[in-house]
């Protein structure tokens, strides 16, 4: 089960994890996943056994935010960008800014 402690505030930066249902699984081994608040059938490689109905985890990061409209735009570790409302994120790792060291 995905834990949903999401903050209000995401940077860029932030990994974070999307959960897709799976439409439909071509004989090529990929499947169509549905993604909450992305208006398009989306491909990804579909683990085996995968059936429609099923429920996958997509992970990215978040490369763009419009504040305005309440939107993300993610790059998914599977090679594409899409841009989905906030309200879809299920889970949120933040980016840790590396420490500079002390100037002496």
């Amino acid at each position: 089960m995905l834990h949903y402690s999401v903050p209000r505030e995401f940077e860029i930066g932030d990994e974070v994890a999307l959960t897709s249902t799976v439409i439909t699984v071509l004989p090529s081994g990929r499947a169509r996943v549905s993604i909450p608040s992305y208006d398009h059938p989306y491909p990804v490689d579909a683990p085996p056994k995968a059936r429609a109905g099923d429920k996958l985890v997509l992970v990215g990061d978040i490369i763009r935010i419009d504040r305005e409209a309440n939107k993300l735009t993610v790059r998914i570790d599977c090679g594409g960008v899409i841009t989905i409302d906030k309200s879809a994120i299920a889970r949120l790792r933040k980016h840790r800014q590396r420490s500079r060291p002390d100037a002496h």
